[in-house]
């Protein structure tokens, strides 16, 4: 969560931004409306962190960071982020800062949805060691599907809770879908493996093809 207690200038600059980042999203976001929520000037921003660009790389790291035990310097996890936000008062600028991280065009965005899916990948195949979960196929096709899932409560949230009758997330909202997500993954979508091993079957006859091609 933003420490309230630390009252350093460079803290409150930081947490002012993450709270407007979070809810305009960067581009939106000038140095003069941070410098104002925090009772700065926009010249003393930039003697913090040199200009926007060096602000929003200390934001990140400081977001990343609260999601992890004490801050300490392990993976942003599927898990830790479920985990937040069933503690909206906690974590909600925080959760809104990395869903516009998320969706933005920047190495920074592709850095932090990177580690997230390496931890997704590393999960699976310690899953499937354990006999917890089936052998994939494609470890890091599964990977990325169940990346993408995990992470639509929080880059779609509006359109998420909409959906659920909502007029904003919610643990509660979260919860709603918790034993449709479980049967899906646990009992499978289809009756029976017919559509699998015809989609099996067309990708083979391409790949057959495409060699003959060349």
């Amino acid at each position: 969560m933003l420490d309230p207690d630390d009252l350093t200038t460079r803290a409150r600059i930081r947490n002012a931004a993450i709270e407007l980042i979070g809810t305009h999203g960067f581009q939106r976001t000038s140095l003069r409306m941070i410098a104002k929520a925090a009772g700065v000037s926009p010249a003393l921003i930039v003697h913090h962190f040199g200009d926007k660009d060096g602000l929003r790389a200390a934001c990140n790291t400081h977001v990343v960071a609260m999601f992890t035990e004490d801050g300490a310097d392990e993976a942003l996890t599927i898990e830790l982020i479920q985990s937040a936000l069933n503690d909206l008062d906690a974590y909600g600028p925080a959760l809104n800062y990395l869903a516009q991280l998320l969706a933005d065009d920047s190495a920074a965005a592709d850095e932090v949805f990177d580690g997230i899916l390496s931890g997704t990948l590393r999960t699976i195949r310690e899953q499937e060691a354990a006999g917890i979960i089936h052998p994939q196929s494609d470890p890091a096709g599964s990977a990325l599907l169940l990346t993408l899932f995990g992470l639509a409560p929080l880059v779609l949230g509006r359109q998420f809770a909409r959906a659920l009758g909502a007029e904003k997330l919610t643990p509660a909202v979260t919860v709603r879908i918790t034993i449709p997500m479980l049967e899906l993954f646990t009992h499978g979508f289809y009756a029976n493996d017919s559509i699998l091993r015809a989609a099996q079957s067309a990708m083979e006859q391409m790949e057959r093809q495409s060699g003959e091609s060349l």
